[in-house]
């Protein structure tokens, strides 16, 4: 364990997958900055942020990793699934053909990452739902259940 490592009592991998334009990035940045930006540009390999939590008396470093949705970046992404504890995968509640693939998703996530992951599916963009969702709430949580 390194000197920076050390400070903290838990260090958590969590992984953010899903297509691309689904909210990725901007649920990465609204956690660990607090900021959202409506253009943001598209995710060109994987990046990650830090934000750092006391959980019941303990630091806790969780470290956020983004990864492109889009399929021609998928080999570079395959290695950041390992280490990982845990996974959001997340689809765009106005867009159906962002939560058909989520099956797709999992199959890669469970093939490189840790059987033990924990994963959350998100539906995201829910401040749009009124002008247009297309993923119903109860069609979502019979999936993830």
């Amino acid at each position: 364990m390194n000197s920076e490592e050390e400070e903290f009592n838990f260090v958590f991998k969590v992984v953010l997958i899903g297509e691309s334009g689904v909210g990725k990035t901007n649920l990465l940045s609204r956690f660990t900055r607090n900021e959202f930006n409506h253009d943001s540009r598209t995710t060109i390999g994987v990046e990650f942020s830090t934000r750092t939590l006391t959980v019941d008396g303990h630091l806790v470093k969780a470290q956020i990793w983004d990864t492109a949705g889009l399929e021609r970046y998928r080999a570079i992404t395959s290695a950041y699934y390992r280490g990982a504890v845990g996974a959001l995968l997340v689809y765009d509640i106005t867009k159906h053909q962002s939560y058909e693939s989520v099956d797709r998703w999992l199959k890669e996530l469970y093939d490189h990452a840790d059987a033990s992951i924990v994963v959350m599916l998100v539906g995201n963009k829910c401040d749009l739902k009124d002008e247009a969702q297309e993923v119903p709430s109860e069609e979502a949580k019979g999936y993830a259940e």
